[in-house]
C-alpha cells in the first residue's frame, strides 16, 4: 500500500503574518471555535493535527493551511505503523477528531467542490495578485514556492539524520524556513566595526535593483511633502504613517535577503498586516516628541526667567558680556537637554517597525526591545551615525542628486542592523 503521512504544525507563522487574522482566517475556512484555534496557534510546539492520510489528501490539508500562514509539514509514515483504532501511545492527539464534522469542512476547504475561486498568494493568502507577484506582501510566488519546497526538504533530511542518530529521542520544534524568520535571539552586543558593515550591508540591498528603491523613497518623499501642506492634520498623519511604511521597507529588504527583490510594492506591504501596532509606535513617538517639547519650553522658560532675574544683581558689570555668556550657556544646556531626551525616544523608535513586522510585537514590547537593543550597541551606533552625518553631507552637495543613494542605503540600512542586532 502507498505512503501515509501526518500533518503537523510546527508551532510558528510565517513571515508577516499577524496571528489574530490567521485565527480568524482558520476559524472561518475550518469552521472552528476561536478558542479551540487559539489554543492550537499559541501552542508554540508541534502538534499533530491529522494522522495517517494518502499523499494527495495530507497535500491538500498542507496547502489549505499555508494558505492561511501556518508553517506545517507533512511527516511520512509506513502503513504498518499507522493507528488503526486509537492514536498510537507516543503520539499527540489530534486536535481535530477523524469523525468531527470540522474535519469535513477542512476537507472541504482543502479540495474545492463547487466552481474554482479566485487564486490566493500562498504566504498571506491575499488575492490581490498580478502576474506573479503579491501585491500585498511583495513575494515572487514562484521563487516563494521553490524556497519552501527546499525548506521542506532540508527539514525532512534534517529529522531523518536526527531519527538515525537516536531514534527513540523525543520530538523537537524544528526551525522551519530559519533563513526566512530565523530565531530571535534578543539583543545582543556587536563590535564598534559592525556599524560600517550595516551601511555596507545596506547598499549592497540598494544595489541589487537601484530603480526600484529610489522611486519608493521619492514616492514617500512626494507624499510627506503633499500632507505636509494640510495643516496639523497632514504632519499628525504622516507620524502615524511613517512606522507602517518603514515597516514595509524592511519587509522589502527581507525579501531580497530571501532570493526576492525589491518592489515598489514593498513601500506599502507594511499596511497588510499589524497596521494598528505600528501606527500605535507613530502616536507613542508622538506622544514623546510632544513631551519633549513640553520639558524643552519649560527649561527655556526657566533660564529666561533666571536670566533677568540675575540682571538686578549684576548690574555693575558689562550688560552686554553677561548677556552674551548667557545667551550662549542657555542655548548648549538646551541643546543638551534635547539630545538627552531625544536620542533615547529615537532609540525604542529605531527598531520598533522591524521587529512589530517580522515577528508580530506589541507596540510597547517592539519598543522596549529596540531601546535594549540601541543601548547594548552603543560603540557601533557611533560609528554608524557619524558615517550616516559623512554620507548626508556628500549626497547634498551635488544638488541633492547623492541623496537618491544615500537614503535607500541607510534606510536598509536599518534592516541589516536589526538582523545582525536580534539574531544569531
Amino acid at each position: 500500500m502507498g505512503e501515509h503521512y501526518s500533518v503537523i504544525y510546527t508551532g510558528q507563522l510565517r513571515l508577516g503574518t499577524e496571528i489574530d487574522d490567521a485565527i480568524a482566517e482558520f476559524c472561518r475556512r475550518f469552521k472552528v471555535s476561536e478558542e479551540k484555534a487559539r489554543k492550537l496557534f499559541t501552542a508554540s510546539r508541534e502538534i499533530t493535527l491529522k494522522k495517517a492520510l494518502e499523499e494527495a489528501k495530507a497535500e491538500k490539508y498542507r496547502q489549505a493551511l499555508e494558505a492561511i500562514g501556518m508553517v506545517v509539514r507533512l511527516e511520512p509514515i509506513r502503513q504498518e505503523s499507522a493507528p488503526s483504532g486509537l492514536s498510537a501511545g507516543l503520539s499527540l492527539e489530534p486536535l481535530f477528531d477523524t469523525e468531527s464534522p470540522t474535519v469535513a469542512s477542512l476537507d472541504a476547504a482543502a479540495q474545492p467542490s463547487r466552481a474554482p475561486t479566485a487564486p490566493t498568494c500562498p504566504k498571506c493568502g491575499s488575492e490581490n495578485l498580478e502576474h506573479d507577484t503579491c501585491l500585498s506582501c511583495g513575494i515572487v510566488i514562484p521563487k516563494y514556492l521553490v524556497r519552501q519546497a527546499a525548506d521542506a526538504e532540508q527539514t525532512s533530511y534534517s529529522e531523518a539524520s536526527a531519527s538515525a542518530k537516536d531514534p527513540y529521542a523525543a520530538p523537537r520544534a524544528e526551525l522551519v524556513g530559519e533563513a526566512q524568520r530565523g530565531e530571535l535571539s534578543g539583543p545582543q552586543s556587536r563590535p564598534i566595526g559592525h556599524g560600517w558593515a550595516w551601511i555596507r550591508r545596506g547598499f549592497w540591498h540598494f544595489r541589487q535593483n537601484p530603480l526600484a528603491w529610489i522611486i519608493a523613497l521619492v514616492v514617500w518623499v512626494v507624499l510627506s511633502v503633499v500632507l505636509s501642506l494640510v495643516p496639523f492634520i497632514g504632519s499628525l498623519v504622516i507620524t502615524l504613517v511613517s512606522p507602517v511604511i518603514l515597516a514595509g521597507l524592511m519587509l522589502g529588504c527581507a525579501a531580497q535577503e530571501h532570493g526576492d527583490d525589491f518592489e515598489l510594492s514593498h513601500l506599502f506591504a507594511g499596511f497588510s498586516s499589524s497596521v494598528g501596532q505600528l501606527m500605535l509606535v507613530g502616536l507613542l513617538y508622538l506622544i514623546g516628541v510632544i513631551a519633549l517639547t513640553f520639558v524643552l519650553g519649560m527649561v527655556g522658560g526657566g533660564m529666561l526667567i533666571g536670566m533677568l532675574g540675575g540682571m538686578d544683581a549684576m548690574q555693575n558689570a558689562d550688560p552686554g558680556a553677561i548677556a552674551s555668556a548667557m545667551g550662549v550657556g542657555s542655548v548648549l544646556l538646551l541643546i543638551l537637554v534635547g539630545l538627552g531626551l531625544s536620542i533615547p525616544l529615537m532609540m525604542a523608535y529605531w527598531f520598533a517597525p522591524a521587529l512589530i513586522a517580522m515577528e508580530g510585537m506589541s507596540a510597547l514590547s517592539a519598543m522596549k526591545l529596540s531601546f535594549s537593543g540601541c543601548v547594548r550597541n552603543i560603540l557601533p551606533f557611533l560609528l554608524y551615525g557619524v558615517v550616516g552625518l559623512v554620507l548626508f553631507f556628500l549626497g547634498a552637495l551635488p544638488v541633492g542628486l547623492g541623496l537618491l543613494v544615500v537614503m535607500p542605503v541607510m534606510t536598509a540600512s536599518m534592516y541589516t542592523a536589526y538582523r545582525d542586532i536580534y539574531y544569531q
